[in-house]
């Protein structure tokens, strides 16, 4: 009995973990590039110097684009 509680306590915390990783990546996925740059100097610019954050942010735009999961940028207006 004691092996299926910590067996069920894995399984909950597992599922969890799952979970908060699948909206934190929903959260992220379709945004242009100019919107990834905005949200990542938003939540890092006070711990981070600003050009870490662009090398940073060059190479998440990268990655996103390389997996096709980067949004397109939002035509201007006229």
């Amino acid at each position: 009995m004691k092996g299926l509680f910590k067996f069920g306590l894995f399984a909950a915390m597992v599922t969890g973990v799952i979970k908060l990783v699948s909206t934190q990546k929903a959260a992220w996925q379709g945004l242009s590039e100019s919107e990834i740059r905005v949200k990542l100097h938003t939540k890092l610019d006070a711990k981070v110097p600003g050009e870490k954050v662009d090398q940073m942010a060059d190479k998440i735009v990268d990655g996103m684009r390389k997996r096709g999961v980067l949004g397109e940028e939002a035509p201007g207006e006229a």
